[in-house]
């Protein structure tokens, strides 16, 4: 299981700070749940943009097993992320950083869980009842 990794948030994006870790899936505590194997490489670099909001880009990749909901086999997945969230110190400025296209926020506050972020962000881009393929089932007549 992998050490808690916290940070003050507002700090790590000033002092542009990053942390990156390549990990199996079963060392995330949530993830451990919806993986069946492999691995994921984690990115998060703190920023501040031209207008001096700060942010979080995060990065996150990997190979990994989900069981299918049509056959229960395993099914090989491959997670592909790339995201920036922008911190937002109250629910005002959090409502005013996701009006603004193409943007995504989180309410921060004076500590972030760091592995908790990555878990967040993988289960989220998740499919809903992982299947595969038409006609590509490991079992007959799951199809």
């Amino acid at each position: 299981m992998l050490p808690s990794v916290e940070v003050d948030p507002w700090r790590f994006c000033r002092d542009a700070q990053s942390w990156e870790i390549q990990s199996d899936v079963a060392a995330f505590p949530r993830l451990a749940h919806e993986f069946t194997q492999g691995a994921l490489f984690c990115r998060v670099v703190g920023r501040v943009d031209q207008r001096g909001s700060l942010s979080l880009h995060v990065s996150i990749s990997g190979e990994v097993g989900l069981t299918c909901q049509r056959c229960l086999g395993n099914m090989p997945y491959t997670v592909g992320l790339e995201r920036t969230l922008y911190l937002a110190r109250n629910e005002a400025e959090l409502e005013r950083l996701d009006a603004l296209p193409g943007s995504d926020a989180i309410q921060a506050g004076e500590r972030l869980s760091l592995v908790e972020l990555v878990e967040d962000e993988v289960l989220l881009s998740l499919p809903l009842a992982p299947m595969h393929a038409e006609g590509e089932c490991s079992i007959r007549g799951a199809q």
